[in-house]
């Protein structure tokens, strides 16, 4: 019985990166390039939703890596989005402060990522009150993100909504 609960174990650990080492390639639509340029725009609100937005980027970072682009993201967050990055969740409904706590730690890992520069649009954090000081270390606070996206268009980026 042992035995038999030991190999299920084995195999458990194991489907997760058999199932990694089988994933696709992108290799037509990547053909040629050297760096994956994606300008996050995040708009959303809802902190559950963003979560997992939030995993679906991270895999696209590693996706990137695994086909041999390297990652060049910017993260933009506007509109509901700038509630969830202040340091402070005082703001926030009770049900939502542990995943906005949750948001934050999962920022700061991508912040610790080669190539991740998130920004957050002034005229969002105005509405909640929010200055550079109120934000979570790394998210610098800039004029306007639509400026942002113009620009960072005009640099190559793809613009990416996640809202």
């Amino acid at each position: 019985m042992k035995n038999l609960l030991a190999s299920l174990l084995c195999c458990a650990l194991l489907l997760p990166g058999l199932a990694l080492a089988e994933k696709p390639g992108d290799q037509r639509a990547i053909a040629g390039m050297d760096t994956g340029r994606i300008l996050w725009d995040i708009t959303i609100g809802e902190p559950e939703r963003l979560i997992a937005r939030l995993s679906v980027i991270q895999e696209t970072y590693e996706d990137m890596q695994r086909q041999g682009l390297e990652p060049d993201m910017v993260f933009a967050f506007r509109g509901g989005a700038a509630a969830l990055i202040a340091r402070d969740t005082d703001h926030l409904e009770i049900e939502d402060v542990s995943a906005a706590r949750h948001i934050h730690e999962r920022l700061q890992a991508l912040m610790e990522l080669d190539g991740i520069h998130m920004e957050a649009c002034q005229i969002a954090t105005r509405r909640f009150d929010l200055g550079q000081e109120d934000l979570i270390p790394g998210v610098q606070l800039v004029g306007n993100t639509f400026l942002s996206i113009m620009g960072y268009e005009n640099q190559g980026y793809t613009t990416i909504r996640i809202d």
